[in-house]
């Protein structure tokens, strides 16, 4: 079954959108996700892990949005060496994406199952970048029908319409976030990898969530952060300390 075409000028439109911001402003996003994932293949190399501190593994989950709020939790129910154990098989065992994250999901403690889903997927892209796609809940979530990518279609997802438009499974949503890979190269964004397209997924939603927030709470204005700076949290970029530290 071939996936939805998503809307080639609703992409341009928010690329335009999003480099209205400035150029400094951009330029700085990309860099510190670059950083971010320089310190996750740093830190996740098959030399590497089996020495990972407790200090390291607590950066590792602060860097990452589903777990920077709970990383002393994960370590603590988890155990060390059960973390080192469970991030050596997500990153260096073989099988698909699926599998990989299933037995990511088995191993760690203290989240629950949509967040790990998510940190197992924050670990390997990061990790990997030109291999593998960020796949989040926020990005696409199949089984509520939310995500950044469905406001790059007009016709909006309706009753179980969206798993099949922007697909179930990794493979299947793969093909999708491959479009807007293509669709910024042909607009001129000439980046390695897949990171400009999180950063752009990130404002979008960002810009959703703004917009929503203010059109429905009018006294919040003031209160919640501005679309930039919830993509930087969204992509777990907001931190310089963290970004900048040794490892």
């Amino acid at each position: 079954m071939g996936r939805v075409k998503l809307d080639t000028f609703l992409v341009r439109d928010y690329l335009v959108k999003i480099l209205s911001e400035g150029d400094e402003f951009v330029q700085e996003f990309y860099r510190d996700l670059v950083k971010k994932s320089r310190i996750f293949s740093n830190m996740l190399s098959k030399e590497r892990i089996p020495s990972l501190k407790e200090r390291d593994a607590e950066i590792l989950l602060k860097l990452s949005f589903p777990s920077r709020r709970k990383a002393d939790r994960i370590i603590k129910e988890t155990g060390l060496q059960r973390l080192k154990e469970a991030l050596f098989g997500l990153i260096h065992t073989e099988g698909d994406w699926e599998s990989k994250i299933e037995n990511f999901y088995r191993n760690v403690r203290g989240i629950d199952r949509k967040a790990t889903r998510d940190l197992g997927s924050e670990i390997l892209h990061f990790t990997f970048p030109d291999k593998f796609i960020l796949w989040t809940g926020w990005i696409w979530d199949p089984e509520t029908e939310t995500g950044a990518i469905v406001f790059l279609k007009e016709e909006p997802p309706i009753g179980g319409k969206g798993r099949e438009m922007y697909g179930q499974t990794y493979d299947e949503f793969k093909e999708v976030y491959l479009q807007i890979y293509h669709i910024l190269e042909e607009f001129g964004v000439k980046v390695r990898g897949f990171l400009f397209v999180d950063m752009f997924l990130a404002m979008i939603y960002a810009t959703y969530v703004d917009y929503m927030t203010l059109s429905t709470m009018h006294s919040a204005k003031g209160f919640f952060p501005p679309a930039g700076v919830m993509a930087r949290r969204l992509l777990g970029v907001h931190e310089p300390s963290l970004l900048n530290m040794e490892v």
